[in-house]
Order: structure tokens, then C-alpha cells, then sequence
């Protein structure tokens, strides 16, 4: 596959734009990743990111999880260069920004940082791990909103900072029912 195909197809391929013409490389790389608020996760002692990914609440996920005990949640846990992508996928730094931060860290070229981000940012799109903040230039249907990718979140900008507060306030409401002030430093940043 080419670096031209994956980057211009990555919210196609993340199956969150069908129907929609392609964005092209450039304004696949203007898209800013963000966490999903909504997952819980933590840096363990390896200083690698822990993501809890809950079970699928539809009905497959029920039925498998009733047939085969499946648990309401598992964690993933991410390597040093995916804990790095999930650090900085905040929604501030584009693709692009994410693509130089790794080629001068890890001293890579830019083909194959790009290549591999973007494939990246596809698996944990596809999860529902990360969503993407589009410009509104970009989209061709203005009133689907700027958030692809996480519709359990929302389609704007605003119903993803209610999400993160929301977050923010369930996880100190379980650090203050667990009485312990340590718990907090296991909660996710809520950063804007």
C-alpha cells in the first residue's frame, strides 16, 4: 500500500467517513487524533500506557460474552513508541505534528514514520480508542460535525470536552469513594 493511499484514505479506511470523498493526504494529516475521554487508562510501572477497553455493549458482544465468559473489560497495554502516539494524541497536534515529534525522537524517515502512524492511528480508530478532530473545511456534510470516530462521545468539539469532564468527575468521584489519593495519579490527563 502506499504512503499516498493510506494517508489519503485513513478516515475512510478507519471506517469513519463512508460515503464521503476521501480526504486527500494533506487534509488526512491536518486531522487532529484524540483519545477516546471515555476509556480509562493508566501508565503501569513499565511506564508504558494500560488502556481498559470494555467488552462491546451490541448484541454480538453480549452474546459472546454470555457463551464464552468473556470479561466486561480488558487491558491493553502499549509499547514505547505506541505509549508516545497516545500521549500525543490530544487533540492539539495534527497527524503531521505527531509524524515529526517521532521521526526526530526515534530517528526515523519521514515515509516510514508516516506509513506506520497512520496504520497505527487506523487499528486504534478502529477500536475506538481514538477518534479525529476534521476541520470544518474539510467536510463536505457540515452538520455531521468535526468529531469522526467516536459516536458514543459525539460529532463537536463541545461534546468532547463534556465527555472529558465527565470523566474527570467519575474518576475523582472513585478516588474519593476508594479514600485513597494515590488512585489520582492512575487518572487519565484531561487535557484540552
Amino acid at each position: 500500500m502506499s504512503l499516498l493511499s493510506s494517508a489519503s484514505g485513513l478516515l475512510q479506511r478507519l471506517g469513519l467517513r463512508r460515503g464521503q470523498t476521501p480526504l486527500s493526504r494533506d487534509q488526512a494529516f491536518e486531522a487532529r487524533p484524540v483519545r477516546n475521554p471515555q476509556l480509562k487508562w493508566r501508565v503501569n510501572d513499565q511506564d508504558c500506557v494500560e488502556v481498559v477497553v470494555p467488552r462491546r455493549k451490541d448484541l454480538f458482544g453480549r452474546t459472546m460474552g454470555f457463551l464464552f465468559f468473556v470479561p466486561q473489560s480488558r487491558p491493553v497495554i502499549l509499547d514505547e513508541v505506541g505509549t508516545r502516539v497516545w500521549h500525543l494524541c490530544d487533540g492539539e497536534r495534527t497527524v503531521q505534528q505527531i509524524a515529526r515529534v517521532l521521526c526526530d525522537e526515534y530517528k526515523l524517515g519521514r515515509r516510514e514514520v508516516e506509513a506506520s502512524l497512520t496504520e497505527y492511528l487506523r487499528t486504534l480508530g478502529k477500536r475506538g480508542m481514538v477518534g479525529f478532530l476534521v476541520p470544518r473545511e474539510f467536510l463536505e456534510d457540515e452538520e455531521s460535525g468535526e468529531l469522526v470516530g467516536l459516536a458514543d462521545v459525539g460529532t463537536t468539539r463541545e461534546d468532547l470536552e463534556k465527555a472529558r469532564q465527565a470523566a474527570a468527575a467519575e474518576a475523582e468521584a472513585e478516588a474519593e469513594s476508594a479514600g485513597d489519593e494515590g488512585i489520582a495519579d492512575d487518572v487519565p490527563d484531561q487535557e484540552s
